[in-house]
């Protein structure tokens, strides 16, 4: 029988609010481009890796809030990472760039918002408890 779970009811309100998070910011990539997750890699990088990095963090984004569903290590430093890259990419865009000031603070809100859930003292004890 196969044990994968999407989501885990049974989590705390934080990690389950987090996973839903991670797969919706995954669902926004696909859905409305990745433009603020190019530019980034594209200033310090060059072309290839802002064609890459939004590919990697979709898959991190997905993995992530798989693994935590699952009750993985993996999974939670997956998503953490993805986290901290979407703020991070977010504010570079924000700082350098002239940009759309409301489009600018909705996107950055659910960056931090998924930050803020993943490192939440709720969360920290779940994984140190439960997560293999």
């Amino acid at each position: 029988m196969n044990n994968l779970r999407w989501l885990n009811p049974t989590q705390p309100q934080t990690l389950y609010s987090a996973v839903m998070l991670a797969y919706f910011r995954g669902a926004s990539i696909i859905l409305f481009g990745s433009v603020y997750y190019r530019q980034l890699p594209y200033d310090l990088l060059g072309l290839f890796a802002s064609r890459i990095f939004p590919l990697l963090l979709l898959a991190a984004l997905v993995g992530g809030g798989l693994g935590i569903a699952n009750e993985k290590k993996l999974g939670f430093r997956l998503a953490l990472s993805a986290a901290i890259y979407s703020v991070v990419a977010t504010l570079w865009i924000g700082i350098r760039y002239d940009i759309d000031l409301l489009g600018f603070l909705l996107r950055l809100m659910f960056d931090v918002v998924l930050l803020v859930l993943l490192l939440h003292p709720q969360s920290k004890e779940y994984r140190r408890i439960w997560f293999a």
